[in-house]
């Protein structure tokens, strides 16, 4: 059974087996490319979906494409100006998302088996939930159109705002305030907007309409809370990831705007820790801001990114230099590998809270099970073979196939002095490059 640590309880949690277990990632927000420290929590998603679908459990995996907030409508209006329109936002993420699905294949996350969801797909579901969250008194519409959460209301009735972050988290903060922004800091503890009244100066022509919220767009948290709704048919989210700086606000407001509904909102909560670049945390303003495109120019894969953040658990930072991708990138090139399964080591350590670094060490500790593991792994190791070896094995299975032995073994000679290993397996002839020491 796998065990990962919970951020809700700060411990180590089973997760036990069911016939559909619900996995959603909070996805991006589709204003610019994704960045190396944004796409190490969707390979951490991706690398828990592989492993519980090792484990014989059955996840289903939505993730959420926020495609409307501050971010998106302000890039919109800089590209097509003051009369912008929703059309002309879905136009402006559609580049991004595209973007972005391209740099899960390069990472190798397993994006056909996600069930993406665009918020400005979901929008009447979005009025529908909040309109709910009115009649049920954990929301209200101010003096300034916007309609809001009550923190105050909520923890009457539940006691448990901020716990995500830590039990002592509403310890001397007061609670009452309004906050219109999407981001904000720990100690702006306010009632945070549901439903943001359209504004023409800010929002141009941006905007949806409904008989009780009046004329504007959902704010950032709400979002999620919908979409785990959507996509799990009702039910609560058996795990729920992401990077640690979703853990406030945007987490911990999306277990209170779900918990009047169905509690737990979400039975586990893995996150993953921050990635700094040259010691630091990463931002334009240190021109230290990496995408997948990045890499390429300078020579590096996807893979060679993936198989880096497998050097060091999820839950600590790991720090990103051109110096260790290229270790990363030279290590991965060696280990080229086929095997039969997975050993009990490597198993047992992915089952405890995915301790990858310590898989990685137990396959490499038998040359014969590489493949398996990082096949779990999701690292791609198996590279393309060149035409020549192709011919050779062409010739070779033709030469078995009439039983000439001789020249089989003399191809299967010439294969190996060319660097590759060839296995006669009952699914036919595999090859493997050989280890370089």
């Amino acid at each position: 059974m796998l065990k990962l640590y919970d951020t809700l309880s700060k411990s180590l949690k089973d997760i036990p087996n069911k016939d559909r277990l619900n996995l959603y990632t909070c996805g991006p927000t589709v204003y610019n490319y994704a960045h190396i420290g944004n796409l190490r929590s969707y390979i951490l998603a991706d690398l828990l979906y592989r492993t519980l679908k090792f484990d014989g459990y059955h996840p289903k995996w939505v993730m959420n494409i926020t495609d409307i907030d501050d971010k998106t409508i302000k890039g919109t209006i800089a590209k097509y100006g003051s009369g912008a329109t929703v059309e002309n936002l879905r136009e402006y993420t559609k580049f991004y998302l595209d973007a972005f699905l391209q740099d899960l294949g390069e990472v190798n996350v397993s994006k056909d088996e996600i069930t993406f969801i665009r918020v400005t797909d979901v929008i009447p579901q979005i009025q529908e939930f909040i309109v709910e969250l009115i009649n049920k008194g954990y929301a209200y519409k101010a003096e300034d159109g916007s309609t809001y959460f009550s923190i105050d209301k909520y923890q009457k009735d539940f006691g448990d705002y901020g716990e995500l972050v830590g039990h002592k988290f509403l310890e001397g903060k007061k609670v009452g305030a309004r906050v219109a922004v999407d981001e904000y800091e720990k100690d702006n503890l306010s009632d945070f907007a549901l439903w943001k009244a359209h504004d023409s100066a800010t929002d141009a022509g941006i905007f949806w309409d409904h008989p009780v919220l009046g004329k504007g767009r959902p704010g950032w948290h709400i979002e999620c809370s919908v979409i785990n709704k959507i996509g799990f048919n009702g039910e609560p989210t058996d795990i729920h990831t992401g990077g640690v700086d979703l853990i406030f606000p945007h987490h911990t407001n999306e277990i209170a705007q779900s918990q009047p509904f169905y509690k737990p909102f979400s039975k586990a909560w893995c996150h993953c820790e921050h990635l700094l670049v040259d010691g630091q945390r990463m931002g334009k303003r240190f021109n230290n801001f990496y995408t997948v495109k990045d890499l390429r120019g300078k020579g590096f894969s996807g893979l060679d990114l993936r198989y880096l953040y497998l050097n060091a658990h999820y839950r600590v930072q790991q720090n990103f230099t051109w110096e260790n991708l290229l270790a990363a990138k030279t290590a991965r090139e060696r280990l080229n590998a086929v095997s039969e399964s997975v050993p009990d080591g490597a198993a047992k350590a992915l089952d405890d809270d995915l301790n990858f670094p310590r898989a990685l060490a137990s396959a490499a500790e038998n040359q014969d099970v590489l493949d398996k593991v990082f096949g779990v792994l999701g690292n791609g190791l198996e590279q393309d073979v060149p035409d020549s070896i192709t011919i050779l094995l062409g010739q070779r299975q033709q030469a078995k196939t009439g039983k000439d032995f001789s020249k089989s073994d003399e191809l299967r000679k010439q294969i190996e002095e060319l660097g590759y290993e060839v296995m006669d397996t009952a699914e036919g002839q595999k090859v493997k490059k050989k280890l370089q020491i």
